[in-house]
């Protein structure tokens, strides 16, 4: 995971330099977006987007889950494999935090006037996470339910595909899905059905290492 994120980083770097240099002449595009399909997750989740080329673009897509225990992320739930586990005890009654992602895309287009197009792309995801939870010990008779808490960072890379069509001359969507893979403390989330804001929800029975998250962005181009 290491030698991709330096991968990453080192693209964001080269594509900014070139800008700054005077070698590019194309002119910038500046997109904002909001992710329509994770709203029911309790999440604002929102995108800039920063192109000079039809075929790069520069993603900042930062976001905040207000309580995902109280969501109804059923696109979330139909992605995620359901075991017979259950959650290990744990009852979730607080999961929100807050996230940044950074990344690129390419695009196959060779035009900014094609109206549609096929991207891909990859993103370092940044996520702070605060749960709050109630633990029972079910294999001790009579046992006293523990009040738990505790905030934990975790850091991933993120894959992501998709279509983008145009909706108008100023309106666009991506519609595609995206792939996390966190970082070994992600194993510190309370029970078996995990949530991280940013990468998505995986019932994960002490297994899985990918989380899932389907994306409908409704992007605005800025004049």
């Amino acid at each position: 995971m290491n030698q991709s994120l330096k991968i990453i980083l080192s693209g964001i770097i080269a594509m900014i330099s070139v800008n700054v240099s005077g070698q590019v002449k194309e002119k910038w595009n500046h997109n904002i977006g909001i992710n329509l399909l994770q709203i029911p997750a309790t999440t604002i989740d929102m995108t800039y987007e920063l192109s000079f080329k039809p075929s790069y673009t520069l993603i900042i897509n930062p976001g905040y889950t207000m309580n995902y225990a109280n969501s109804f992320d059923f696109i979330g739930n139909v992605l995620s494999p359901h075991y017979d586990c259950g959650n290990n005890g744990y009852s979730m009654k607080k999961q929100s935090g807050g996230y940044l992602k950074l990344g690129m895309k390419y695009n196959f287009r060779k035009s900014a006037e094609k109206k549609s197009y096929f991207y891909i792309g990859a993103l370092i995801t940044n996520s702070m996470i605060y749960e709050k939870a109630e633990y029972t010990d079910f294999e001790i008779p009579d046992s006293q339910v523990e009040k738990l808490n505790h905030q934990i960072f975790i850091i991933g890379l993120t894959g992501t595909a998709g279509y983008n069509f145009r909706i108008s001359d100023q309106l666009s969507t991506d519609f595609g899905v995206q792939i996390s893979m966190p970082s070994k403390s992600f194993h510190d989330l309370y029970g078996y059905t995990k949530f991280i804001p940013g990468m998505g929800y995986m019932e994960t029975c002490g297994n899985g290492m990918i989380f899932p998250m389907m994306v409908l962005n409704l992007k605005y181009k800025l004049r």
